[in-house]
């Protein structure tokens, strides 16, 4: 009876979603971006180092809007106060006078945007003399329910914020760990991605954060992601693996 209730209410939570009228979205302002040299006083001819950025920004006072608008303004004061001058600072070495300069450049793409969520998805691309890398983070915030103007977990998406799992993660957690297990298993069988040999589930579970490691598409759809070169060949590249919610809570329910 209690997972049948979980699945009624996360059902609830979520169709949303899908549902939300095109009236009710957040509408995006100007981005927030900025371009910071390093070391001080050098500029775009004579840095070394080049951080550059663009978080989202939205227009209104609507529910939530303030709170991620916020949100995006701190994080990209610290990112420029704080972040980029300790990576500089804790790097080995960087390039010779006239040669490129090093750089981490963050973008954006708003993956979902209804009146229940807003979901953004966050592009870190860093470039070190003959290496280039690309990260993923994501930010989902909730724009309905108790969550509004918050960045929601995985749980707190689907409506299991209670459901306790057995081995010490989440309820939540575990049933990504375990869909996507399989997935891996189905893929490893068809040679259809260049998985580690001896990749374990305990190896996926050491790198990838089902609580926080993914976004919502346009969808509705829940996509996880893990990033290059974790479990997989490099020349795979970030993985993903999406997740309708009829697939997500016919889970639950068993």
């Amino acid at each position: 009876m209690k997972r049948f209730l979980c699945l009624l209410f996360a059902f609830c939570l979520l169709a949303p979603v899908a549902l939300a009228e095109a009236a009710d979205i957040a509408m995006e302002a100007s981005s927030l971006t900025g371009e910071q040299y390093y070391p001080a006083g050098s500029n775009a001819e004579t840095a070394a180092y080049v951080f550059r950025y663009a978080y989202p920004q939205f227009s209104g006072q609507a529910n939530g809007i303030p709170e991620i608008n916020a949100y995006y303004a701190s994080l990209a004061s610290d990112m420029v106060s704080t972040v980029m001058p300790e990576t500089v600072a804790g790097m080995d070495d960087l390039p010779a006078q006239g040669s490129p300069p090093y750089y981490t450049q963050i973008s954006y793409r708003i993956t979902a945007n209804t009146s229940d969520y807003v979901s953004v998805l966050l592009t870190s691309q860093q470039f070190s003399g003959n290496n280039e890398e690309e990260d993923w983070t994501a930010n989902v915030f909730a724009r309905s329910g108790v969550y509004t103007g918050q960045t929601v977990s995985l749980s707190q998406a689907m409506g299991l914020e209670q459901e306790d799992g057995v081995n010490g993660d989440s309820y939540a957690a575990e049933l990504a760990y375990r869909l996507i297990w399989q997935i891996i298993l189905q893929e490893q069988s068809t040679q259809r991605r260049e998985y580690f040999p001896e990749l374990t589930q305990a190896d996926l579970e050491k790198v990838f954060s089902p609580e926080s490691d993914f976004y919502l598409d346009e969808d509705g759809n829940i996509v996880f992601f893990i990033q290059s070169g974790e479990i997989a060949s490099e020349v795979e590249g970030i993985l993903t693996y999406p997740f309708s919610i009829a697939e997500l809570l016919s889970a639950v329910s068993k």
